[in-house]
């Protein structure tokens, strides 16, 4: 099933700090005159060579509130439960199913989490890019101690720190044959984190890693065959009953009464759809309210 495209959404995020952001670079600097820790960089064929924030670092944290969002629930008769971080009395989805070879047998008992960001025996739905400056990054130099433990004086430093403090990053949110209960999943973390609940980055408990996330614009692949501008679709709602069965795929899988699109068309098999963030914001709810209680 999942050899097949059935629909698709990318969304088009901007990233700014409300406060100190560091997403830190491997290792401490030998050379004197840079920082101890250094904001991670790359070349970019435009840019030349820039600060970002590497799509890792948001699909790391973001997992990780998924996974605990899902723990709040606990349901293991549905998707609404998460293998453990940390294995003790029962295996993580990999190591459960390292021994299987049947695709529909793996997504369909794997966790809420890896069905969406998988694992080593399964293709994650959702991916994100590396968030790139769209404008000017203001950075500026901190500094912090390290505090011993024991005598709770200065154990280590002081130690240079690059942030940035302003700007905006810009990056993508991609998913592709997903349910709709993983897009509400994720539509969660987003808020979460626009709302200072989920931070990103080195020092959260030093008041670190503040961001807000503003969605910029949604766009939404759907094979044509009865797409409807009002409606958006799950995977279950473009197989049959043997596959829903067989992956255990959860509804609904249809939600009407969707916000209208800025803009259609068709491009090839599929009509492709441009939604706001206004749009966004009002599917957003709809998606929580309808795909996140307990079943």
């Amino acid at each position: 099933m999942h050899k097949t495209r059935y629909n698709a959404l990318r969304i088009k995020l901007h990233l700014s700090p409300r406060g100190p952001l560091l997403i830190k670079a491997g290792g401490i600097s030998a050379n004197p005159t840079l920082p101890d820790m250094q904001f991670v960089r790359t070349f970019h064929p435009e840019k030349g060579e820039t600060i970002y924030i590497p799509g890792s670092s948001l699909k790391g944290v973001v997992r990780g509130f998924v996974e605990k969002a899902l723990r709040t629930i606990d349901n293991q008769q549905s998707w609404q439960w998460a293998c453990p971080t940390f294995p003790d009395d029962k295996a993580s989805c990999a190591k459960r199913l390292q021994e299987e070879e049947k695709s529909s047998y793996i997504y369909g008992h794997s966790c809420g989490a890896c069905r969406i960001f998988g694992h080593t025996r399964l293709k994650g739905r959702a991916a994100f890019t590396d968030f790139l400056p769209v404008n000017d990054i203001k950075t500026e130099i901190r500094y912090g101690v390290a505090i011993s433990r024991l005598s709770h004086a200065v154990g280590a430093g002081p130690f240079e720190m690059e942030i940035a403090v302003a700007g905006t990053f810009e990056g993508h949110l991609i998913l592709e044959n997903f349910e709709l209960w993983q897009l509400g999943l994720l539509a969660l973390a987003l808020e979460a984190m626009n709302q200072g609940l989920l931070k990103v980055g080195f020092g959260k408990n030093r008041g670190f890693g503040d961001v807000k996330v503003e969605v910029v614009e949604v766009t939404l692949e759907e094979l044509a065959y009865g797409a409807q501008d009002a409606v958006w679709r799950g995977l279950g709602a473009f197989v049959g009953d043997p596959e829903i069965q067989s992956y255990r795929l959860f509804g609904p899988h249809r939600i009407e009464g969707m916000p209208a699109p800025e803009q259609v068309e068709t491009v090839g098999f599929y009509v492709r759809r441009v939604y706001g963030p206004g749009a966004w914001h009002q599917a957003a709810r709809h998606l929580m309210e309808l795909t996140l209680l307990p079943s």
